[in-house]
């Protein structure tokens, strides 16, 4: 019996206690809590212990950068929620943490871009997949800067259907955020948006785009246009110069011609 009680107090699980103590401490202060009771660092203490035997090392982050509330919430939607952080980002854990009510049921749907563009852009996701849709919300949750979010789904919810919508995106993903300069958000907000105006705004504005690209693409067509308007404007200046000559001599000459011809009834 005594050595059965020697093996379970090894250092291994001394260590193991004073990691879980770390984690629910650090938790506590992502919580905003400069103290714990007894209670609490009990309860936390169990069901950290429990969560590690069930997935392993990586549910330690998951606690630790979810807070307390993230423990907290295990017991009313269970793992399903433990599952779902150790998907999501640090940031997108303790969102997911506080929000968990709101946010799993979408999560269910569409996967961890729901709690990564909640993080992202805290309030909008529901908004964002009921108005794109899941696909191409998931899209936007990937790749649209978090700045562009809020502009982008002002459009798309002033959009006249879902085909508008997935052009829109297509339009912004080739475009950026230029979209919003050739379509001021004050005329889709005054007429909603529909595809004429992405489809017509966009071919108006092929050529301009073409020779931007164009310049990317090659740096030395750059140089080269630079070197051409140089010399463009050196002749264009050239003929002002002399147009402005010719017509200084002309004035003269008819000044001189004036001054030498006969009176004009005046005595001498």
């Amino acid at each position: 019996m005594c050595a059965v009680f020697t093996v379970t107090t090894t250092p291994a699980f001394a260590i193991a206690g004073k990691v879980i103590a770390e984690v629910i401490e650090r938790a506590a202060k992502t919580s905003g809590k400069e103290f714990v009771g007894a209670k609490t660092q009990k309860a936390a203490t169990e069901s950290l212990e429990r969560l590690v035997k069930t997935h392993g090392e990586d549910v330690l982050k998951v606690v630790e950068h979810g807070g307390l509330e993230m423990l907290e919430a295990v017991p009313r939607f269970g793992d399903e929620i433990i599952d779902l952080g150790m998907k999501a980002s640090p940031q997108a854990r303790r969102v997911l943490a506080l929000n968990a009510e709101e946010l799993l049921p979408l999560a269910r749907r569409v996967g961890v871009e729901a709690v990564e563009l909640e993080a992202k852009v805290p309030g909008l996701s529901s908004r964002v997949f009921t108005a794109f849709g899941d696909d191409a919300g998931r899209a936007v949750a990937n790749t649209v800067p978090a700045e562009d979010v809020p502009r982008l789904l002002k459009y798309a919810e002033k959009a006249d259907g879902p085909d508008t919508r997935e052009l829109l995106l297509k339009t912004y993903q080739r475009e950026g955020k230029s979209i919003f300069e050739r379509i001021p958000s004050r005329l889709v907000l005054a007429s909603g948006l529909t595809a004429a105006m992405l489809k017509g705004t966009h071919d108006l504005t092929g050529p301009a785009r073409a020779v931007t690209q164009s310049i990317r693409d090659n740096p030395e067509i750059a140089e080269t246009a630079v070197r051409y308007s140089i010399a463009s404007a050196a002749v264009v200046l050239l003929v002002l110069g002399a147009i402005l000559l010719h017509r200084k001599r002309i004035a003269s000459t008819q000044i001189v011609r004036e001054s030498n011809s006969p009176g004009d009834g005046r005595k001498e």
